[in-house]
């Protein structure tokens, strides 16, 4: 499977980054979290200090490095696979653990794109991180964007 292709539609904050000309790289299916009453998709946007790729990658280059994966290839590998549980994060904010090496936890905000009236969960960022023995899951997480050849298609090194 060739690797996707990442392009972001501009150099704002909050443009979109898209992979294989998508902007919404998975769907989480409706009432899968509390209070989500439609399918909601996640989206990846160029961002800053803050959140969004240039957050990730700043914070975590070290690591990303080391596992040999761009900011947005291991957003994607991570969203593609199965295995992961949401946990009740910050207000507005849930926290999606994926429990696969290497285990990390990618943190969602709902945000509400005001071109297209669409609700969608931002990546603000992610690390690496397991779950606390007192977390409670608040469902598990699966996805109608996901890519079963995902954990090969990026394999470096």
């Amino acid at each position: 499977m060739p690797a996707p292709i990442f392009t972001p539609q501009g150099t704002h904050k909050n443009d979109y980054i898209e992979v294989d000309g998508e902007i919404d790289w998975a769907i989480i299916p409706a009432h899968t979290l509390p209070g989500q009453k439609v399918d909601m998709p996640i989206r990846l946007r160029v961002g800053d200090q803050d959140f969004g790729e240039k957050h990730i990658y700043h914070g975590h280059a070290d690591w990303l490095t080391k596992i040999k994966r761009s900011a947005s290839e291991l957003v994607w590998e991570k969203l593609s696979l199965q295995g992961g549980k949401f946990f009740k994060g910050k207000k507005k904010r849930h926290n999606l653990y994926v429990n696969l090496t290497p285990h990390c936890l990618i943190v969602l905000e709902r945000q509400q794109d005001r071109a297209t009236n669409t609700h969608f969960y931002s990546i603000v960022t992610m690390y690496q991180h397991r779950p606390q023995r007192h977390d409670k899951a608040l469902a598990d997480y699966s996805s109608t964007f996901k890519n079963p050849n995902a954990n090969t298609a990026l394999r470096k090194g």
